[in-house]
């Protein structure tokens, strides 16, 4: 293993494959490489935040690549709660309340275990940031780099797409809603698809597909099954995580259940309907979860962008009642799992 890194007995966790990458951005084969191999293909496709750790670490130098690895996710959450803030703000809040955003109950265990999520969220908010200033451009190069982060985002480019053409339709004609759809969508795409090609020439298969079925399946068929266990594991005390995955979930229902009851649902529709869009796509993303993703759920780290998306439709709504009691049950979710994931990463 290059860089001096431990390597102990066990399957391991993601942040091994993402290390890989940042070594060597270019090793996308499922052969061993710098004493890793992937799993699965899809790995090869997560390629965005290795870029950038590889980058930071001056072209994958071993000895750079594990801090950067850290320091570059450390930047995200940095840079997500700026781009919170600002959406804040431009939903008539407080730039306080940006921090939720930054503060997801889900990103401990992502900063702990160098996973991509937070590079993804800040591509995504930060995209939803631009849109909702006319930069389509930027927020596609934005969007660009969440898509080959998480191919998941490519249902959240596709969301945001939609929600440009029904406002811009709106306000002028259709001509002006597709020339703004397509200068936001048309770098992400391009990249992508480029992306996906280049790595399929390598292993023979499009990386967003190789293993697809073991990440999702029917919308909530593996809920319930995964919802038992969970129960079972809290009533028979089987340690700190049955409680705090209980928490996560818990969250994450009440964060939607305040939102789709609230007034904000119409004004987020009737002014900023791309981020109503992407709430919908981060709803489809969680509901298609598979058993193999449910059973280790890690602090539901995948929702970042349907909890984020709650908390603009609740700021686009009227007062801070709803606010507060999403407050009331994320705050100490967030505190149990920052606190867990600090005792046992």
């Amino acid at each position: 293993m290059t860089g001096r890194i431990p390597v102990m007995a066990g399957a391991g966790f993601d942040g091994q494959f993402f290390y890989r990458l940042a070594v060597d951005p270019f090793t996308v084969g499922l052969g061993r490489a710098h004493g890793i191999a992937f799993d699965y293909g899809v790995r090869s496709g997560r390629v965005g935040y290795p870029a950038l750790v590889w980058l930071a670490s001056m072209g994958g130098q071993p000895n750079l690549v594990a801090p950067m690895m850290v320091a570059v996710n450390v930047l995200a959450v940095g840079l997500l709660a700026w781009v919170g803030a600002h959406l804040a703000r431009d939903h008539g809040r407080i730039a306080l309340w940006g921090l939720v955003i930054a503060g997801y109950f889900g990103f401990g265990v992502v900063l702990g275990r160098d996973l991509s999520e937070l590079v993804a969220a800040t591509a995504v908010f930060s995209a939803l940031l631009l849109v909702g200033r006319g930069a389509h451009l930027w927020a596609g190069a934005c969007a660009a780099l969440a898509v080959v982060t998480r191919e998941q985002a490519v249902l959240t480019v596709v969301a945001i797409t939609l929600g440009i053409v029904v406002f811009e339709w709106r306000r002028g004609s259709w001509s002006a809603a597709g020339r703004a759809a397509a200068t936001f969508a048309i770098p992400p795409a391009l990249l992508f698809l480029a992306s996906q090609l280049a790595v399929r020439h390598v292993i023979g298969e499009l990386p967003a597909a190789s293993s697809s079925q073991l990440s999702a399946t029917w919308p909530l068929v593996d809920f319930p099954r995964a919802l038992r266990r969970w129960v079972d594991e809290f009533i028979h005390g089987m340690g700190g995580g049955s409680a705090l995955v209980l928490g996560c979930f818990i969250a994450i229902v009440w964060m939607v259940g305040l939102a789709v009851t609230s007034d904000g649902v119409q004004v987020a529709f009737a002014q900023r309907p791309w981020e109503l869009f992407a709430g919908a796509a981060g709803i489809g993303v969680f509901t298609l979860s598979s058993r193999n993703v449910l059973v280790a759920p890690a602090d539901f780290r995948q929702a970042y962008e349907l909890v984020g998306c709650a908390w603009l439709v609740l700021w686009s709504g009227s007062g801070t009642r709803r606010l507060w009691w999403a407050m009331a049950v994320v705050a100490p979710v967030t505190v149990l799992a920052i606190g867990f994931r600090c005792l046992v990463i």
